[in-house]
Formats: structure tokens, sequence, C-alpha cells
């Protein structure tokens, strides 16, 4: 934990703060990764690194978004149980908008990561590592998107779910665009 805090990453719960990713949080990310993993082993099909923070130089908030991709027969209940060993908070199942949701805090609602447990290869999977993928190779989908999430910065510095669903129509446009490769 104390790796990911030096590295700069976290934020108070609900809050809205942007910042330019950093190699240290790129490696942090790879770090977490590696980590899921090895805690899910044969539960996971397969983890990545997604969202903004994932993208070197992108303007974001300093919290690592992850997304562990599950088999559709594998039960919740392991997972669940690995994960919070490790540190992992569940906090709820957000369905089509994200998945088993699990933080990672470095003390009580200052939050260093979120994972998103979805299925393997599905929508949600495909959806993360495309607009990942389309922020590192698009100059200009990456100056979309920052433009909206300053203006979302702005108006919702106290209120991250604002913030989070004020991105929708930009994501979605990106997506809609974006090579699947």
């Amino acid at each position: 934990m104390d790796g990911l805090v030096a590295a700069g990453l976290g934020l108070a719960r609900g809050t809205v703060r942007l910042e330019r990713v950093t190699a240290a949080w790129i490696a942090a990310g790879e770090a977490l990764r590696e980590g899921v993993s090895r805690t899910l082993g044969d539960a996971v099909a397969g983890v990545e690194v997604v969202g903004s923070a994932s993208v070197p130089g992108l303007l974001a908030k300093p919290i690592v978004d992850l997304a562990a991709g599950v088999q559709p027969d594998q039960e919740p209940d392991p997972v669940a149980v690995r994960l919070a060993s490790a540190g992992w908070l569940y906090q709820g199942d957000a369905g089509d908008d994200g998945g088993l949701v699990f933080v990672l805090e470095s003390g009580p609602g200052h939050r260093v990561a979120h994972l998103h447990v979805v299925p393997f290869g599905g929508r949600q999977w495909r959806n993360y590592l495309c607009l990942r993928d389309l922020l590192r190779r698009s100059p200009e989908a990456r100056l979309r998107y920052e433009t909206v999430k300053r203006d979302l910065h702005r108006r919702y510095p106290e209120d991250r779910a604002a913030y989070t669903n004020g991105k929708g129509d930009v994501v979605a446009a990106l997506l809609s665009g974006a090579d699947p490769r």
C-alpha cells in the first residue's frame, strides 16, 4: 500500500481531483494487476489495468482502475472471498455499469484503486480495453476526453458520482467510433 501512496495515488471518497498520469502510476497499476491476478488465480481469465490512469500523460483521477475478467460460470463468492483476503472492499454489483465493484483504500474513505469484475470477453470487458487502447493511441480522443473531464471537474469537484455519470456520453461516442482492435 505504501508504494501506491508514494506513487501519488489516492483520493478521498466522493471527491474529484485531476492530475497527469505519471510513470509511477503506470508501474503501480501493473503491480496491482499482478497482485490481483495472483490473488484470483484460476478464478480469473485475465486482469487488465484500464481507465485514464493507465494512459501515460492523460489527465486522470489518482486512482487505478482494473478489470478482472471471469468465466461466465464463475460463482462470485470465491472471487469476493479471495479479494477480501487481499484487502479489497466489496462495494456491490453495478451490473452493466461496472460489474462487481471492489475498492482498495490506503485509509478509511481514501481510495487508491477500483476493481471491476466482469465477464471475460463480454461487452464490458471489451469496452474497457477498447477505450484504454483508443486513448493510448489517439491524441484526438485524449483531447476530446480531457476537455469533458476538465469541464465536469469544474462543475462537480465534490461529487464523484455526477462527474463519472457526466462522462457517459463522451465515452459512448468514443467507443462508437473506435477501432475495436
